[in-house]
């Protein structure tokens, strides 16, 4: 077992308290390995390098925001074996430090996430924006919306969250489609069974992303940010999306090229958008984006359900039990 494991978890302000003593997984880590001691320390501002080294954690659990500086430099710290993402994305550790483990979120709020989604097209779709600007001026005039049974979705990296959304679209009897790197080495039985764990009627690989997106009513994003996926969706993208479709981005905000979707969105060969992830945040207030009444704007904060830091923390904590015992990690990104 790792004994005398000290812990480090950074957290935003209003998430400390929210932590590690607080759940039964923790207490089950004290009572479960009594000669060896687990430390845990919480910082809500950025440890200084005195303070790592006074520390020397073994272990660091992040929930804080990307924007929370010093976690590359704790994933660095010598004494470190393993760094805890709190979330998916860990492109703001990157490169990942050598000889340290590391591991992320992944899929652990994807069902919330996924409702987010789905109220952002079925907003879209209703035209519940032109009946807020109705409300706004007590204005009465009903207006018809086309139905999503019937119409197509394309989920692009389907993941966790892509197959909860995939789910939720095949009860509103849509067609959905996806893209997934895997399937890159599948045969089509292969890549059928896939798409159907997936709750999916087709799966692709990244590469028929172009061929794909003249077909999609809806074009949901839900890849990791990469050199790859920078700017997925660019000009040449949307030209080729359908005529009126909408496009909805959870992901990341430089996976779209801004510029380009504000052009589309303000000619209306794009009927709407709902965003969450912007190339630079916060999102500016001069951005024309906040204006248009075709889009759907929220702060980065599509899966920040209530008590998501004790999820979070739940789920970390599982993995602290397993860490003591030196059994696999899940959601594993890098072996130290």
């Amino acid at each position: 077992t790792h004994t005398h494991t000290r812990t480090l978890m950074l957290t935003n302000k209003h998430t400390q308290g929210c932590g590690l003593p607080m759940t039964h997984h923790t207490l089950a880590c004290f009572d479960s390995t009594p000669k060896s001691p687990m430390y845990f320390l919480y910082a809500a501002k950025p440890c200084a390098p005195t303070q790592l080294e006074a520390f020397s954690p073994n272990v660091v659990f992040a929930t804080s925001s990307l924007k929370f500086p010093g976690q590359r430099e704790a994933a660095c710290h010598p004494s470190v074996k393993w760094f805890h993402v709190g979330g998916s994305g860990y492109d703001h550790l990157v490169p990942l430090p050598r000889n340290v483990t590391v591991t992320n979120s992944k899929g652990v709020l994807a069902p919330f996430l996924a409702e987010t989604v789905v109220a952002g097209m079925l907003m879209l779709n209703g035209g519940f924006l032109r009946y807020g600007r109705q409300q706004a001026q007590r204005f009465w005039k009903p207006q018809s919306f086309r139905p999503l049974q019937g119409k197509t979705l394309l989920l692009v990296g389907v993941g966790a969250i892509g197959s909860h959304v995939a789910r939720i679209a095949q009860s509103l009897g849509m067609h959905v489609v996806g893209t997934r790197a895997s399937v890159r080495a599948m045969d089509n039985a292969a890549a059928a069974a896939a798409a159907s764990d997936a709750h999916c009627h087709e799966m692709h690989p990244p590469e028929a992303l172009q061929e794909l997106l003249p077909r999609a009513d809806v074009v949901s994003l839900h890849v990791r940010l990469t050199d790859d996926t920078h700017h997925m969706i660019d000009e040449k993208a949307l030209a080729a999306m359908k005529p009126g479709s909408m496009l909805i981005n959870t992901a990341r905000g430089a996976v779209v090229c801004q510029t380009a979707l504000q052009a589309a969105l303000e000619s209306g060969s794009l009927s709407g958008a709902y965003l969450d992830v912007f190339e630079k945040e916060p999102l500016p207030a001069s951005s024309a984006l906040w204006g248009l009444d075709n889009v759907i704007v929220t702060p980065h904060a599509a899966d920040t359900v209530q008590d998501w830091p004790l999820i979070f923390t739940d789920f970390f904590c599982s993995s602290l039990e397993l860490w003591a015992a030196t059994k696999p990690l899940p959601n594993l990104v890098q072996q130290g």
